[in-house]
């Protein structure tokens, strides 16, 4: 699959984890657990209860301490801790992109992010999916300096971030044979924006 020169190769910012890889969904059809399932599942409804697999699930919340991710805060950072981060990407232009990289003599995409966000003392997940989860969702046109940005693929999975400089400008590792650089935000498949 050839991926746009302007974007960062899809699996540089994924989890090397196999098992943490989205795959496709692929609809079974007939065979006789299908037909079991379908089965049980009339049975159930027309008792007037409703299967397990049926009911949403809650998580249950997890304890402090208990491995579980975390949320970098509750309100938006502020502005001082905003700038910090950026300055400390901007200190880095020039540094040379590497698969994996998270700094100080290369980075990917979401190691930048993460790199610059932990020298404003701001703790960041590794993966750019994962970071895209840890504050709140906003559309690019509510964006706002310090937001990160991040495009996804049709599924929904994010695989590459930047920082949000404001005027449509932003700052990030692109690509392999690249380089950490502000440039002008690139809309295409453009998801959003989180602000911490």
């Amino acid at each position: 699959m050839r991926l746009p020169r302007q974007h960062e190769q899809r699996q540089a910012c994924r989890p090397t984890d196999p098992g943490r890889q989205a795959s496709p969904a692929r609809p079974r059809r007939g065979g006789p657990r299908s037909l079991t399932a379908a089965a049980l599942a009339a049975a159930f409804l027309s008792s007037g209860a409703a299967p397990a697999l049926a009911q949403h699930a809650q998580p249950a919340p997890a304890a402090p301490g208990a491995g579980a991710p975390t949320r970098v805060h509750q309100a938006a950072l502020p502005s001082s801790t905003v700038e910090k981060a950026i300055s400390a990407a901007e200190s880095k232009k020039g540094t040379p992109y590497g698969w994996g990289g998270t700094g100080p003599d290369s980075f990917d995409c979401s190691g930048l992010v993460q790199w610059s966000f932990a020298q404003a003392g701001v703790d960041l997940p590794r993966i750019a999916h994962d970071q895209v989860r840890e504050g709140t969702r906003v559309s690019y046109s509510d964006a706002r300096r310090g937001d990160i940005l991040y495009w996804a693929d049709g599924g929904g999975y994010a695989y590459h971030v930047a920082i949000y400089l404001g005027g449509g400008r932003m700052i990030d590792a692109p690509k392999s044979g690249d380089q950490v650089r502000e440039r002008d935000v690139n809309r295409y498949n453009l998801a959003g924006a989180v602000r911490l």
